[in-house]
């Protein structure tokens, strides 16, 4: 507890150490980088190397033009540098300078290690001459391995079975090095020098940083250090939201790294600016600051019984971390890997990254728990915290500090409403509801609570009370039931409400303190169901009233079905896939995440990714683990090489499956909601005309927030290098990394040189459904609070299209959400308003090629206020 005199200046100290220790993480970030990776690996370092990379190139270019033009014996290096992209070779002198400068190393070191890196490039441009199978088995193989060392000997033993080794000296490697590193120090003077160290080996030359790119480097280091605070909820009430950059943190130092919109956009900066000054975003700030003004207290009764689980090492959910969750892998000796083919070796590395990478995400994963877990235990003893909120491009709302309730299931159980509010008469029956749907196990009539309608969910809770109970009363020892929730900690925390509400002979008086959450039916086709007037659509999504709840993915799944069915009549690949699909069983759970995006944007190549990512890598993961004898989607297909024309067969691994699993619960959510894909053509063509003639598109959302939609075209120049460069990365550029933040070993360095006025037409349009679609969910959560705080509701704990507030004022809550609904698509045509903005921008020729508003279907708002499922 604080005094009021002082917790402001608590408040202060806090930010202030929040921007201590986000400099303090993010130099220990960076010195941990350059000590596992190399110096050339920090972000400053590549942020200067980008910078140095142009220069460089030109300069070797030159040299390799005169050195060509030259009469007489030509320079000793001129052969082997002119078989490699000068650019190429700039990278290679950067990486390898940075590289051994950190280390003190001699001048003949640093020539010697940019010879061996040219000699690499040059040998792996013959190995893909040669054998280009053998190279993409190769960068297959050592995709991710970070040690070059390894990979270093990998390449050597398939350069020396392919006869393209070069076996240079060390001789040649310096004096082909030594041409780079002196075209370097002279064309680079401002970061390179030449030095002396005196040590044990005497007088050494080395070379050495200039003062002038030390200071530039602690310069850069310094200026990204403190823009990085660790942001934490706060023990004061935000500072509310009255212009761009003047909300939320007391502290201006931390507060301007907070701006109300995240967006680097200027135009998008200045039309937010201006509406706020002319206060058509009154009511958006009126709604977010209510947001963030919601206090908030960790629930004891939950962090109590995380920590045990925590210390028995025991996992209730996927996303909750276990410490070594198996076991890390032996490495294979020299002489049996050699006895290996080359898909055997390919196989076992990809087995050994799985078991490596699983145990690398369990360790982080473990680390963000103890942080957690550590913030959560400093709130412990403060009556009330807030969270700062802002904003995305779109207006969705985002709490601020990485600690809040819009994380996963065990952190979103730690969080209580600090203030209490009676139940009165509904409150019992909604935290029943709110039971039963953390829960979701199933009803006598086998269906999943969140599928039931609210009285077999109350029923439920009735019939299953004595377990509610025990869990509450001991829930270490019934930790085997709890953690079988669909939302165990929820779940957990729920018990814990309902033995305390029980305990008190179920009194109306009782003062609740969980959020009981109302959640959209896939939200994506509900806006677009509304927009549109799609009654059937809307059916599907609870948007009409209905006994049970509709479920869309069964929909789609009971469509696909027979269009999976007609697959496999057919005699070739895709005949084989949709069988296997069928046999290894299709259904709900098939279609959930391909719905769920389709009305964010998602398309057929992404719905694969995902099928990909959800089932069929998680299988082969298991395979490899030797949990699993067999991909059960496996297929042998042939690929055959584009170049050479040589067939192969191999295993996909379910590639191919989860192509047709893509392609088919597409055509389906097509047939399902065809008025929804009608809407989502219709912005993308709005989307590419604006883009042909290079406009951005633009609009207003309901709640008064412009929106900039701008994906600017840069001319690029990419960068490769086979071996042993690491990637450069500049504030306008991007490197290739695989998935678990390692270089991959063919170094991929895209450096953006610099926007174009063109407009991105691939972008704009695929982007700009789910930027729509997202932008009017946001402001219908943010009337919704608007409305409620009209009605005397005062605290929020809000996921996008998940609201809660207390049970006793769920009630009016359920029926706020859907006025906020309904009025929201009753004033405001999302076609209108981008179709306004395009026509007041396009040439003639432009607008004629806009197409026609779509027409309006069936669907009466007005159903949606008594629908009772449509936020249930």
């Amino acid at each position: 507890m604080y005094h009021p005199d002082t917790i402001i200046q608590a408040q202060r100290n806090l930010e202030l150490a929040g921007l201590e220790d986000g400099a303090n993480r993010y130099y220990n970030r960076e010195d941990l980088k350059a000590r596992a990776e190399g110096f050339e690996r920090r972000a400053d370092v590549r942020k200067m190397s980008a910078d140095a990379l142009p220069i460089l190139t030109a300069a070797i270019g030159r040299w390799v033009d005169e050195a060509k033009a030259k009469k007489g014996r030509p320079a000793a290096a001129l052969a082997p540098l002119k078989e490699v992209a000068a650019d190429k070779l700039a990278l290679a002198a950067l990486s390898r300078t940075f590289h051994t400068v950190a280390k003190g190393e001699a001048l003949s070191t640093t020539s010697e290690a940019i010879g061996k890196a040219v000699q690499v490039e040059i040998e792996a441009q013959m190995i893909e001459e040669t054998d280009p199978k053998a190279a993409k088995r190769f960068l297959a193989m050592v995709e991710g391995e970070s040690n070059e060392r390894v990979t270093a000997k990998r390449h050597k033993a398939l350069a020396d079975d392919l006869g393209v080794g070069l076996e240079w000296s060390r001789r040649t490697q310096v004096l082909v090095g030594s041409t780079l590193l002196n075209l370097t120090l002279t064309s680079l003077p401002t970061i390179f020098e030449r030095g002396m160290v005196h040590d044990h080996r005497g007088t050494t030359p080395v070379v050495k940083l200039s003062e002038e790119a030390l200071e530039t480097l602690a310069d850069m280091a310094a200026q990204v250090a403190w823009m990085q605070p660790i942001l934490k909820p706060m023990i004061v009430t935000p500072r509310p939201w009255t212009r761009f950059d003047s909300g939320a943190y007391l502290e201006h130092r931390v507060s301007k790294t907070v701006p109300l919109i995240r967006t680097f956009n200027r135009e998008h900066q200045q039309l937010v600016r201006d509406a706020i000054k002319d206060g058509s975003m009154s009511e958006l700030l009126l709604g977010i600051n209510a947001i963030q003004e919601t206090p908030f207290a960790i629930d004891r009764r939950v962090f109590d019984v995380m920590r045990w689980v925590r210390s028995e090492n025991k996992s209730p959910s996927k996303t909750f971390a276990v410490a070594d969750p198996i076991a890390k892998p032996e490495k294979m000796g020299q002489e049996e890997w050699d006895q290996l083919s080359p898909e055997a070796r390919v196989a076992m590395s990809r087995k050994r990254r799985s078991i490596i990478n699983i145990r690398t995400a369990a360790q982080t994963n473990l680390v963000v728990l103890e942080t957690d877990l550590g913030e959560a235990e400093r709130l412990l003893d403060v009556d009330r915290f807030y969270l700062p909120h802002s904003l995305d491009f779109r207006g969705r709302v985002y709490a601020v500090p990485h600690f809040n309730p819009q994380r996963s299931d065990h952190i979103k159980a730690l969080f209580r409403f600090a203030d209490t509010h009676p139940h009165g008469a509904e409150g019992g029956r909604w935290l029943a509801i709110h039971l039963a749907n953390c829960g979701d196990f199933k009803t006598t009539s086998g269906r999943k609570c969140s599928k039931a309608s609210f009285d077999e969910r109350c029923a439920w809770v009735d019939e299953n009370e004595e377990m509610i109970l025990g869990i509450a009363a001991d829930p270490q020892g019934t930790f085997d039931q709890w953690a079988q929730a669909d939302s165990p900690f929820c779940f957990l925390q729920a018990c814990f409400e309902w033995a305390e509400f029980a305990a008190t002979g179920y009194d109306e008086s009782f003062e609740g303190c969980v959020g009981v959450a109302l959640d959209g039916s896939c939200s994506g086709l509900q806006h677009y169901s509304a927009m549109t007037r799609a009654a059937d659509e809307g059916y599907h999504v609870n948007l009409l009233p209905r006994e049970t709840p509709g479920d869309i993915y069964q929909v789609t799944a009971d469509n696909a079905t027979p269009m999976l069915q007609a697959l496999t009549l057919r005699d070739d690949d895709i005949g084989v896939a949709a069988g296997l699909v069928l046999t290894n069983g299709f259904g709900r759970g098939e279609t959930k995440r391909n719905v769920m995006t389709y009305f964010y944007g998602s398309g057929k190549f992404g719905m694969r990714d995902q099928h990909m990512s959800d089932l069929m890598r998680p299988l082969a993961d298991e395979v490899a683990l030797g949990e699993r004898e067999a991909h059960p989607y496996a297929m042998q297909t042939v690929r055959k090489n584009k170049e050479t024309g040589e067939e192969t067969t191999a295993l996909d691994g379910g590639f191919t499956c989860a192509q047709v699993l893509a392609n088919t619960v597409y055509a389906a959510i097509v047939t399902v909601a065809p008025k929804a894909d009608e809407a989502a053509n219709w912005f993308q063509q709005v989307a590419a005309t604006l883009a042909h003639e290079s406009l951005p598109v633009i609009w207003r959302t309901p709640t008064g927030l412009p929106v900039v939609q701008r994906y600017n075209e840069y001319t690029t120049k990419q960068v490769s290098l086979w071996l042993y460069a690491r990637g450069i990365q500049a504030a306008t550029g991007h490197d290739k990394v695989d998935a678990d933040g390692n270089v991959m070993t063919e170094v991929k360095v895209l450096i953006r040189e610099a926007p174009t006025k063109r407009i991105d037409k691939k972008k704009a349009r695929s982007a700009i459904s789910p930027n729509v679609i997202h932008s009017l969910d946001a402001a219908h959560l943010t009337r919704t609070v608007v409305f409620a705080v009209s009605e005397g509701i005062g605290s929020f704990q809000l996921i996008h299209d998940s609201f809660a507030t207390h049970a006793g004022n769920t009630g009016r809550f359920f029926r706020i959400i859907r006025e906020a609904f309904v009025n929201l698509y009753e004033t405001y045509d999302p076609f209108v308003e981008l179709d306004r903005y395009a026509r007041s921008v396009l040439s003639e020729e432009g607008q004629e090629k806009l197409p026609a508003i779509p027409a309006k279907g069936t669907l009466d708002l007005s159903h949606i206020l008594t629908s009772p499922y449509a936020f249930a």
